[in-house]
């Protein structure tokens, strides 16, 4: 068994806080999340929370709501509303 040390930095600065945060945690995980989805077209961000059919009406894809819930779903979107503030005060 080794006593193996990681080599790189395991904290970044977080866009919501400008505060170190470390990568290994879930508010780290949750804000990397937060800005995937951002990243994507709103078309794209709406079947991500809600779902897509395909072109007869059948579901093709369950969204976050019905895979995590509404609770969840409201916890993303909350990060995502907090990095959206933290950018509009950076400009």
């Amino acid at each position: 068994m080794s006593n193996a040390s990681y080599s790189r930095d395991t904290t970044a600065i977080s866009e919501i806080t400008g505060e170190p945060v470390s990568t290994w945690s879930e508010e780290w995980q949750h804000e990397c999340e937060a800005r995937t989805v951002l990243a994507l077209s709103k078309s794209d961000r709406e079947s991500f929370f809600n779902g897509s059919k395909d072109e007869d009406g059948k579901r093709k894809e369950r969204g976050i709501i019905a895979i995590r819930g509404p609770k969840a779903a409201e916890a993303l979107r909350g990060y995502m509303e907090r990095i959206i503030e933290a950018r509009s005060r950076r400009t």
